[in-house]
């Protein structure tokens, strides 16, 4: 059985942007690990940056030709298997995930709709993952406020910043 790696959108965006993502995806395989995103993420690193990309294209198509080329190269990830999107019950979690937007909402000093909703589900995923293969899980991450919620799991996950 391989272990798991939950990875945030913000670990993904600087290794595309430093020209490292797919490096460190086949070696994070060739490690035993199944790299795993969770569709909120999904939506984060393609939908929304593409509508960006649209949206400036005219008055900065630099700025726009970058943001493609990323969300290209983590689709491309994901379309040969070295990012898989999982889906989260929400049925199941959606009281962590609520739980979750709130308490990184008091955190952060911004409403919950203001919360990105991939932070919550991130979690959720986590303890779906823990509850299902009953080992622990791996996230990396660079945000701060989500360190803080998953080092109230400890014993679910652990976490590697890079």
């Amino acid at each position: 059985m391989s272990k798991k790696l939950v990875i945030d959108s913000s670990v993904l965006i600087v290794l595309s942007r430093r020209g490292k993502l797919e490096e460190y995806l086949k070696r994070r395989r060739y490690e035993g690990y199944e790299v795993l995103i969770p569709q909120a993420i999904a939506r984060e690193l393609i939908d929304e940056p593409r509508r960006l990309a649209e949206g400036i294209r005219q008055r900065s198509p630099t700025l726009a030709s970058s943001i493609l080329g990323s969300v290209e190269e983590i689709g491309a990830a994901i379309d040969h298997g070295l990012i898989k999107v999982v889906t989260v019950d929400y049925r199941k979690y959606s009281r962590v995930i609520g739980n979750v937007r709130r308490y990184l909402s008091r955190l952060e000093a911004e409403p919950e709709h203001a919360v990105k909703k991939g932070d919550p589900e991130i979690l959720a995923l986590v303890i779906q993952l823990y509850e299902r293969f009953n080992e622990r899980v791996t996230v990396a991450t660079r945000d701060k406020g989500l360190l803080r919620v998953l080092r109230l799991f400890r014993d679910r996950v652990q976490f590697e910043v890079l």
